[in-house]
């Protein structure tokens, strides 16, 4: 089972729009695709974003996270596994640490992110859930993201980045700039 190239070329696309965007830099990041039922293609543990290739890709089973074609998957596979048995809707995702939601973080507890009198502040912020401070690459920050995407199409992991689901990639990943767009206003809204 070799990925398909309209598959490889959605995610290539994504990823490469993502780091020249900025909401991924360096070998940060992953990006995960269904490709049926079963199974899943994912960005590998160490692969540049934004110059992407077909090595750079593997495909997962979804139920049992075995490696069936491919190198070593992102060290977050299983939270993209969790999001897809939880959300069985869901056909892409998203992973990236957005500059801007990172540098609010820092400025302001979680529950003032994008609370501003804009009205779309609200609206996104609605599709926005939170997960606690838990290390990457964990089964607890997997579990608790995956539970946590089961109520909204954006979790923001506290100290780490955000993660976008959705009914393609492109979804996930325009729902990732709308949040990102926010968060750059609402830090150039902010008291120096």
């Amino acid at each position: 089972m070799s990925i398909p190239a309209a598959a490889f070329e959605e995610i290539r696309t994504v990823c490469r729009d993502a780091w020249q965007r900025g909401l991924l830099s360096g070998f940060n990041g992953n990006v995960s695709l269904r490709l049926d039922a079963e199974s899943c293609a994912i960005t590998c543990s160490g692969a540049a974003k934004g110059h992407l290739r077909p090595a750079d890709v593997a495909i997962v089973g979804i139920a049992q996270g075995k490696t069936l074609e491919g190198g070593k998957a992102s060290s977050e596979l299983a939270m993209h596994l969790e999001i897809y048995r939880h959300c069985p809707h869901t056909q892409g995702i998203v992973h990236t640490h957005p500059r801007h939601l990172l540098a609010l973080g820092l400025r302001l507890p979680e529950s003032e992110f994008l609370a501003m009198p804009l009205f779309e502040a609200a609206a996104q912020r609605a599709r926005m859930s939170f997960a606690p401070a838990l290390s990457p690459g964990t089964s607890a920050l997997a579990q608790a993201v995956g539970q946590a995407a089961c109520q909204t199409e954006a979790v923001w992991m506290a100290q780490h980045g955000l993660c976008c689901h959705g009914t393609s990639l492109i979804h996930a990943l325009a729902l990732t700039e709308e949040l990102e767009h926010l968060a750059a206003v609402q830090l150039l809204s902010l008291p120096s």
